[in-house]
């Protein structure tokens, strides 16, 4: 298997992904300073902090799905210090926004390194992240979790993804529309963005793998109705549709399809979950497979931990239509740092070589269940084996298996890579 082939192919079906995370909505204004309302809590500890810091693309085109991303990861500082703190320090969070812009990404993560003197970024959710990769490799400063479906997290090894990674996301969509039933599964993809052609490629050979027929369709994002590519797949017999578009037209294209008639089983993938989908009637039944834990179950311990802390950090977050799947990303990656932060026993005089040192102590680490286990190997990239999935009945998303998640063998995930390789 051409193992670099490979990865170059999914890094670019990756920034498909990533872009689709994200609604239409207008671009913000916005700077590298530190963003968000939320003032960190010291916790009223004494002493140097451990100083750790991030990026995000807090304005830009993804404001609406990751725009709230800095304030979580201060929440998160803020509850780690009120409860005694990194091994009785404070830790002190750095963020700033780079805009979406490559040039200012690459400069905030120099600032990070060489002014703030950060020991690793952590938490990250930053959509140009390959534009300041190469520079904190080259400081050896670790990237703490963040959005799992980021392209270095399966080609990088000093990116420690605190969540699953897409291509075993992907087969856990696939394997969740074979087990509801579904007999040919459909994707849409987005004309606007030329790499999205490939999300069919990635997902063909999942679909035949599992004994699904399978079919794609292009379609505009800004279309005025989706009338053609609904009835395509309905004369194609597709019962189960995986849309790889952006969130906005997700919904506008499942009402397209129910004027048509046609109400094929909803398949979204779990990482663009958006609160208003749960009341959707379009959008009962629908089934998801999700890089962690589903976000609004609270009876998930590590669950209500992100929710208690939200309502007491930033009130009113989890009742508003900001509220999505994408938020839960940067509170993962901080919680992969008190994990490792703990194996390695952090100071504030420790290294980024020691916050490593912990990181590779960890084995299969599932952060109080949050994560699926997580296990890092000395000069490989992490690959997580399993994913979380879903459901959506009554109006309100549900996990399945009991929270828990379901996992592939090494023979499953070696016959994955093998069938994504290009010919």
């Amino acid at each position: 298997m051409k193992k670099t082939r490979f990865l170059w192919w999914v890094a670019s079906v990756l920034t498909a992904a990533l872009a689709l995370t994200s609604c239409s909505a207008d671009s913000t204004s916005g700077g590298t300073e530190s963003v968000g309302p939320v003032k960190v809590s010291d916790g009223g500890l004494k002493g140097d902090p451990i100083l750790i810091g991030s990026i995000c693309s807090c304005t830009g085109p993804a404001a609406a799905s990751v725009g709230h991303a800095a304030d979580v990861l201060q929440a998160w500082a803020s509850w780690v210090n009120d409860r005694g703190g990194v091994n009785g320090h404070p830790v002190k969070l750095i963020s700033y926004d780079d805009e979406q812009n490559p040039t200012t990404a690459l400069a905030v993560a120099k600032k990070l390194v060489e002014q703030d003197k950060v020991i690793a970024i952590v938490g990250q959710t930053s959509l140009v992240s390959s534009s300041w990769q190469n520079y904190v490799d080259s400081k050896g400063i670790p990237v703490i979790g963040g959005q799992p479906v980021d392209a270095p997290f399966i080609t990088d090894p000093n990116f420690f993804a605190s969540g699953t990674t897409l291509p075993v996301l992907m087969l856990g969509e696939v394997a969740q529309a074979k087990q509801a039933g579904a007999k040919t599964l459909g994707v849409y993809y987005c004309a606007e963005i030329p790499v999205c052609e490939q999300l069919p490629q990635m997902l063909k050979p999942m679909a035949e793998q599992a004994g699904l027929g399978f079919a794609s369709e292009k379609v505009a994002i800004a279309a005025p109705n989706y009338i053609a590519p609904c009835l395509a797949f309905k004369d194609k017999g597709v019962d189960a549709v995986f849309p790889g578009v952006s969130v906005e037209a997700i919904s506008r294209i499942a009402a397209s399809c129910a004027q048509q008639g046609y109400k094929p089983i909803q398949a979204p993938t779990g990482v663009s979950l958006q609160r208003a989908w749960a009341t959707d009637p379009n959008f009962e039944g629908s089934i998801f497979a999700g890089s962690n834990a589903l976000y609004t179950d609270d009876s998930i311990p590590a669950i209500k931990d992100f929710g208690d802390a939200l309502d007491k950090y930033i009130p009113g977050l989890r009742g508003s239509g900001d509220f999505s799947a994408p938020l839960l990303w940067p509170w993962a990656g901080g919680q992969l740092f008190l994990a490792a932060a703990k194996a390695a026993n952090l100071s504030p005089s420790s290294t980024s070589a020691d916050a490593i040192k912990g990181l590779r102590a960890l084995h299969e680490e599932t952060l109080d269940g949050l994560a699926p286990p997580l296990t890092f190997t000395e000069g490989q990239p992490g690959f997580p084996l399993c994913y979380f999935t879903g459901n959506t009945k009554g109006g309100v998303f549900h996990s399945a298996n009991g929270g828990k998640p379901t996992c592939i063998d090494q023979a499953t995930a070696a016959a994955l890579m093998k069938a994504l390789t290009p010919a």
